[in-house]
């Protein structure tokens, strides 16, 4: 991706109708509409690869599958539900096809290479498995007459199958569902502290505090279903990047990719509450990496995320009036309070998932970052922000 992509678009001051950063009132970043769960026939040669994915890994048939697929093109997509469906069946062959074996591959077949940069391209996303397809992109309703929930819900795609596979995605659409209320309410926060309206303020830094809380909740719910050994030493190593020397595309004019793997900082829900409570992160080990993930999701959460941090100050408009309203103060500090107690918990969890199986090696996370540090100083320059 050419730096320009990442860009964001220049908005005047203000946060628009959340319909614009593709915002549902109900499922938040997640679509309004149910994904696209099979693509015109043209495409059947994905859709065969695709629904076949963990029996072709387990029997060692991927690779030779995917090479001996045409290469098709993206042009026959027609909306973008199809796009997105394209885009997580091609991220899932690709990273199958470089994990599927005992070695990895170094070059990924033309079959996939070609349409998944092209639709990447298309899409300003990198062309990896990243939560924007395995998370957002890769549920259906068990029965669609009933709300979408982590009780009436199923994967479309997975590399192995398999329970705590399904459910390691499942109940990360569960946090992001959890954390939906809070989004109209962050922009709320940013109008309240533009238009000097205190009460209004106050009101909803109190729901964020309580949607903080059902997201801390939805968080648990992971170690239900996803057992910490099946996850480590099953499902993380598909969801690897790719490092150094990268990964070359066949039949695309450019150098191999160097692209970091699947992510929680690939969601657009925690850097939200970042922006909207004024919680920037500046460190080392955290500016970088949390602004590089930004290219891994949809652009318009990318606009929602720039326009809440474009607003004036919540933090400093909250200090300058604590004395005279110090619950404005209280309701403050309690929402980024629970946001710090939101990333202790993803400390601990990722310990009990990735760091106990490490061995006394350096901790990476599928996301290349050196987490426990990382995490550790996201909750700290949060904590940071707490009125004295």
């Amino acid at each position: 991706m050419r730096p320009e992509t990442m860009r964001t678009r220049a908005r005047g001051p203000g946060i628009a109708p959340l319909s614009e950063y593709a915002i549902d009132p109900r499922h938040g970043f997640l679509p309004a509409d149910d994904p696209v769960d099979a693509l015109p026939p043209y495409y059947l040669p994905w859709e065969r690869a695709g629904r076949n994915l963990s029996a072709l890994i387990m029997t060692g048939r991927l690779r030779p599958a995917i090479e001996s697929m045409p290469v098709l093109t993206p042009d026959a997509l027609d909306s973008p539900g199809e796009r997105e469906r394209a885009m997580l069946l091609l991220t899932f062959l690709a990273n199958g096809y470089v994990r599927g074996a005992d070695q990895p591959a170094h070059t990924l077949p033309a079959p996939v290479a070609h349409p998944l940069h092209e639709l990447a391209r298309r899409l300003d996303r990198m062309p990896i498995v990243a939560h924007a397809s395995a998370v957002l992109n890769n549920w259906r309703r068990i029965d669609r007459t009933e709300p979408l929930s982590t009780s009436n819900v199923d994967t479309q795609l997975t590399f192995l199958g398999g329970v705590d596979e399904k459910w390691f995605y499942l109940a990360t659409v569960g946090v992001e569902l959890a954390g939906a209320p809070g989004l109209p309410l962050l922009a709320r926060v940013r109008q309240a502290v533009a238009g000097d309206e205190h009460d209004r303020l106050t009101e909803a830094l109190i729901g964020v505090r309580e949607v903080l809380g059902r997201v801390v909740d939805a968080l648990l719910d992971i170690e239900r279903w996803c057992d910490p050994h099946v996850f480590y030493h099953r499902i993380r190593p598909f969801l690897t990047g790719w490092a150094a020397p990268g990964l070359r595309f066949e039949g695309v004019d450019r150098e191999p990719l160097v692209l970091a793997g699947g992510s929680a900082a690939q969601s657009s829900l925690i850097q939200a509450f970042d922006a909207g409570l004024d919680v920037p992160h500046r460190d080392g080990l955290t500016a970088g990496f949390l602004t590089g993930m930004r290219a891994y999701m949809p652009g318009p959460h990318r606009r929602f995320l720039a326009d809440l941090e474009a607003g004036p100050s919540v933090r400093d408009h909250v200090e300058r009036h604590r004395a005279a309203r110090p619950r404005l103060s209280e309701a403050y500090n309690a929402a980024v309070a629970a946001l710090a107690r939101l990333r202790a918990l993803h400390i601990g969890i990722t310990g009990r998932y990735i760091q106990r199986f490490e061995r006394g090696e350096q901790a990476k996370g599928t996301g290349g970052s050196d987490f426990a540090d990382f995490l550790r100083r996201a909750r700290e320059e949060t904590v940071e922000r707490l009125l004295p």
